[in-house]
C-alpha cells in the first residue's frame, strides 16, 4: 500500500492515556500530524471519534505530560493489542505543542542514526 502521509512517521516511545475511556497505551510512532498508539484492551475506539489524550514521555527525557485532542483515523487488532492511528486536532497548550514538536524531532533524529 502506498504511503499517503505528508510527514513520515518515526518509531517512538511514550505512554498515552485516553481520558474518559480509562484506556492506557504506548506511542509506537509519531509524526508532525499524528501518532500510532498500541492499546492493551478489548475495547476498540470508534473511527472518527475524538479522544482527549495525555502523552507521558519517558522519565529520562524530563518533559512534562501534555494533553492533545485527537481524532481516531483507523484501528487494527494486532493479537492482544489494538493499534490506533490518531490525527492531532488541537493542543491544550502552547507548551504541549512545543513538547510534541520536540518529541517528533528527537525521535526523527534518533531513527536517522546509523546502527
Amino acid at each position: 500500500m502506498k504511503n499517503r502521509r505528508i510527514y513520515n512517521r518515526t518509531h517512538s516511545y511514550a505512554k498515552a492515556v485516553f481520558l474518559f475511556y480509562d484506556l492506557i497505551g504506548y506511542v509506537r510512532d509519531i509524526s508532525a500530524e499524528g501518532l500510532r498508539i498500541e492499546l492493551v484492551s478489548d475495547e476498540i475506539p470508534e473511527f472518527s471519534e475524538t479522544a482527549h489524550t495525555t502523552i507521558i514521555s519517558h522519565p529520562d527525557l524530563e518533559l512534562d505530560p501534555f494533553n492533545i485532542l485527537t481524532e481516531i483515523r483507523w484501528t487494527q487488532r494486532n493479537g492482544p493489542t489494538i493499534a490506533v492511528g490518531l490525527k492531532v486536532v488541537k493542543f491544550s497548550s502552547s507548551q504541549g505543542e512545543e513538547i510534541f514538536t520536540h518529541l517528533v524531532k528527537l525521535f526523527a533524529d534518533l531513527n536517522s542514526q546509523p546502527d
